[in-house]
């Protein structure tokens, strides 16, 4: 089955940095947004970006958003959401 580049593992682990960015990125801000929102440099957030491009198989933007909301890490406007469980659980 082609999952358009994603990984097929919801068990992947985020840290609570990319957590707060992978939000960010669903709100549609840039990097350079979202770093001056962090108050962290554009290159630690294309860093981060970089990495869960590589934990999740994704291959861009939006292939990470849709990984995300296929394995509960974010809900957009109530579309596949339950309440989102802490990162040791996987209740969605």
């Amino acid at each position: 089955m082609n999952t358009g580049g994603l990984s097929d593992s919801g068990s992947m682990s985020l840290s609570a940095r990319e957590m707060e960015i992978i939000e960010l990125v669903a709100s549609g801000l840039t990097n350079q947004e979202i770093a001056e929102r962090l108050t962290i440099s554009k290159r630690t957030v294309d860093n981060h970006v970089s990495n869960m491009f590589t934990k999740t198989g994704s291959k861009n933007r939006v292939a990470l958003l849709n990984w995300a909301m296929d394995h509960g890490k974010i809900c957009r406007d109530g579309f596949n959401c339950c309440s989102l469980p802490d990162e040791t659980s996987s209740d969605c």
